[in-house]
């Protein structure tokens, strides 16, 4: 009966991708099944695979273990024993293979001879010592790096996007487009906004890369950016690299992903604008978009409305917010930041540990412990709204800015003739924004609640920040449709009051 034999053929790297020291190996590995008369009955190649770590998967390895275990051949051929492995644990395996179901393990070297005590000493001895240099080649190639960071330059590796080979100096389109992510994320902006424009206009993000919110936020938390270096988990400034984001900055963008109150959508990307923008005047439940409406999820028989005329109410009302506010919207606000509101928060979460471990150890009875940790709720809460309000706030300013600017650069007055065109034309470029912007600038200026029934008046619209727009002002300019109204739920039977347009 003739021998079944299997191939197996590894390489820990193959940097030009050529797979020319596979092809090598193969061609000894053949010449000796072909020389002992066996028959080729599989083939397993892992190329530019390592093997020296357990938790490294190895698919061919792994599917000729398998094949094996199924009785697929008896003889086994690779070129050294350590392109079979490099760890004593695994070589155990294949000695008991040797010894308990006769498997003949072939080497191109000639080294290995596991059916005798001899060959499984020798095998067991250089196994053993591969592994003993491993472990003093990662000794050696971490204390170079940390020598390395000692010295301000970033540990090796693969090329970090933005930086040149050798890890130190910008590489400047990219450079540019780092920066772009950071002022983005400052501004309000979601990582997924950001990923899907960079993917849009076809951003280079490096080969085998893409533009994934994994890998921006992987980027923006990297205090390599801001011209610092890891150490033990904290961050060292370095003299020698080069920071493509001011420190600050930075600071600031990290402090926005680390908010655990900041609004993240981890599903499906929202499509339309309205969608859980708006309330339910029965149960207050957030409506979304179903079969073009939006509906409330908790009953059937609570507000619906299409999604045409709620999505056009929203983009009149933010345009005529912008108009009516006498050009405060259109200044960018520098001094709004979360930087200090999450240090607040932080301190917050320190203090209720505190707490809860000194009642615990009973430093603190429970009735004060318990006192104390309403009274930090309390605090937790206002520290939470004002945080959200400071980043949706910031974001609308800085993305209609420039809006504001161009609609109403040189008018100290409105001519009330005019009102109604300059609107549409605000609420025309508004709808050009990417989608997460106009969902953020909505949120940030508008309270936004359905009624039940058909009066148009059960769509009521409170504005947050340009306030003289709401029902108890001099001043409310309906644009939309006659009877339609502003204010708080409990205010949807008040007509606004409206000048003559």
């Amino acid at each position: 009966m003739t021998t079944r034999a299997a191939v197996y053929l590894r390489i820990s790297r193959d940097d030009q991708a050529t797979g020319l020291a596979v092809e090598r190996q193969r061609a000894d590995c053949l010449a000796i099944i072909t020389a002992r008369g066996w028959e080729l009955v599989g083939e397993y190649v892992d190329n530019a695979v390592s093997a020296s770590k357990r938790t490294t998967k190895r698919p061919d390895y792994d599917r000729m273990v398998a094949a094996y275990e199924a009785g697929a051949f008896e003889a086994l051929v690779c070129y050294d024993l350590d392109r079979l492995t490099r760890q004593p644990r695994q070589l155990e395996d294949w000695i008991d293979a040797a010894e308990e179901r006769g498997l003949v393990l072939v080497t191109a070297s000639g080294e290995a001879d596991l059916a005798t005590d001899n060959g499984r000493m020798f095998a067991r001895m250089k196994a053993t010592i591969a592994r003993a240099e491993i472990e003093r080649k990662g000794a050696r190639q971490r204390r170079a790096n940390l020598q390395r960071i000692e010295s301000g330059k970033p540990a090796p590796g693969r090329r970090r996007y933005g930086y040149e080979l050798d890890g130190v100096n910008p590489r400047p389109a990219e450079a540019a487009v780092v920066r772009r992510m950071f002022e983005h994320v400052a501004a309000g902006g979601s990582l997924r906004s950001i990923a899907r424009a960079l993917e849009d206009e076809a951003v280079d993000p490096a080969p085998g890369r893409s533009w994934s919110t994994g890998r921006i936020r992987y980027i923006l938390k990297n205090p390599t950016y801001s011209g610092e270096v890891h150490s033990f988990g904290s961050a060292l400034p370095s003299d020698v690299l080069v920071p493509i984001i001011e420190r600050t900055l930075a600071e600031e963008v990290r402090a926005i992903l680390a908010d655990e109150s900041r609004l993240t959508t981890p599903g499906p990307a929202p499509r339309h604008l309205g969608s859980g923008l708006a309330s339910c005047g029965v149960c207050g439940g957030l409506m979304f978009n179903l079969a073009k409406a939006y509906r409330c999820k908790a009953d059937s028989a609570h507000p619906t409305i299409t999604k045409e005329r709620l999505d056009t109410r929203l983009r009149g009302e933010v345009a005529l917010a912008f108009l009516a506010s006498g050009g405060s919207l259109s200044e960018e606000r520098s001094d709004t930041t979360v930087a200090p509101l999450v240090a607040a928060l932080e301190k917050n979460d320190r203090a209720a540990r505190a707490t809860a471990e000194d009642r615990d150890e009973g430093l603190l009875s429970p009735k004060a412990a318990r006192a104390r940790l309403i009274e930090l709720r309390v605090e937790r809460v206002a520290i939470e709204q004002r945080l959200s309000s400071a980043r949706v706030e910031r974001s609308a300013s800085s993305v209609l800015a420039d809006v504001a600017h161009e609609l109403l650069a040189g008018d100290d007055m409105t001519p009330a003739k005019f009102f109604g065109d300059m609107t549409a034309a605000v609420a025309a470029r508004f709808e050009t924004l990417d989608l997460d912007r106009q969902r953020d600038t909505v949120r940030a200026l508008l309270d936004v609640t359905v009624n039940p029934g058909r009066d148009p008046r059960r769509v009521v619209v409170w504005h947050k920040v340009v306030t003289k727009l709401n029902p108890e002002s001099a001043l409310a300019v309906d644009i939309v449709g006659e009877g339609e109204s502003r204010g708080p739920g409990d205010r949807s039977n008040r007509r606004p009051a409206r000048a003559t347009v």
